[in-house]
C-alpha cells in the first residue's frame, strides 16, 4: 500500500497565502488533496503544514479521512526541502508504508483520473515513477547573457548556431513538473531526490501547471474553468 503526502508551508513570498487561495471556490491545497483520495493502493494520506490556519481549514473540510501533521518549525523554513520533510515523515513513522506519493499542492490541475492511471501503471510493475511533461518550447533554443549582454548558447548544436530551427525537426525534451511522485520509501535514505530508480511518467502541459504568481494562478483559473465545463 501506498502513503500520499500532501505537504503545504504557510509562508509564500512571491504570492501571499497562495496555499489556501481560492482556486475556483475551493482552496488551492484542497485540490491535491481531493486527486489522492479514494483510491485503491492509497491507504493513508498525509497533510503536512506549519500552518495552524491550514490545519483547521483542513480538519473542517476531510475530518479524519486525512492524518494531519503539524511540521517542527526547523523543518518549515525558506531553506528547508522537501526530501528533508518527506524523510521526517518516515523516520517518525508517518509514512509506514514501503511506497509513498508525493503531490506538491502548486499543482493543483493534476486530476484523480491521472492519479489513478499512475497507479496502475505502478500495479503492474511495481516501478517508482515521477509525473513530467514535454518543454512547450524547445529547450534547445536556451542560451545565457553574458556581462556585456552578449548571448550563448547552452549546447554546441543550438539551433540559433545551425540555423535547423524548423520545429518538426527538434526533438522532444522533457521535465519533471512535481505534480507525482511515486517512490520507495526505503529510499529515501539512499537517494537525494525522487528521480533515482525512477521512469518518467506522462502528463498534459495543462495538468503541470505550476502556481508560483499571481499569473500562474490566474492561468490556472481559467484552465480550470475550462476543464470543469
Amino acid at each position: 500500500m501506498i502513503t500520499a503526502v500532501i505537504p503545504a508551508r504557510g509562508g509564500s513570498k512571491r504570492l501571499p497565502g497562495k496555499n489556501i487561495k481560492l482556486l475556483n471556490g475551493r482552496p488551492l491545497i484542497f485540490h491535491s488533496l481531493d486527486a489522492v483520495l479514494n483510491h485503491e493502493f492509497i491507504s493513508k494520506t498525509v497533510f503536512t503544514t506549519d500552518s495552524d490556519e491550514y490545519i483547521d481549514l483542513v480538519f473542517n473540510e476531510y475530518g479524519d479521512s486525512v492524518v494531519i501533521e503539524k511540521r517542527p518549525e526547523h523543518y518549515a523554513s525558506d531553506t528547508t526541502k522537501v526530501h528533508d520533510e518527506v524523510v521526517r515523515l518516515a523516520e517518525t513513522n508517518l509514512i509506514d508504508t514501503d511506497w509513498f506519493m508525493l503531490c506538491l499542492p502548486t499543482a493543483p490541475l493534476r486530476s484523480h483520473d491521472t492519479v489513478a492511471s499512475m497507479l496502475r501503471t505502478w500495479a503492474i510493475d511495481h516501478h517508482a515513477r515521477f509525473s513530467a511533461s514535454s518543454y512547450g518550447f524547445p529547450i534547445q533554443f536556451a542560451f545565457d547573457i553574458d556581462a556585456n549582454g552578449d548571448w550563448k548558447p547552452i549546447a554546441d548544436d543550438s539551433p540559433m548556431l545551425s540555423g535547423n530551427t524548423r520545429s518538426q525537426d527538434i526533438p522532444t525534451r522533457y521535465r519533471p513538473n512535481g505534480a507525482i511522485y511515486l517512490q520507495r520509501t526505503d529510499r529515501l535514505q539512499k537517494n537525494k531526490t525522487f528521480y533515482i530508480d525512477a521512469k518518467p511518467f506522462l502528463i498534459s502541459e495543462i495538468e503541470s501547471t505550476d502556481v508560483d504568481t499571481e499569473i500562474d494562478f490566474k492561468f490556472a483559473e481559467i484552465l480550470m474553468a475550462e476543464r470543469d465545463k
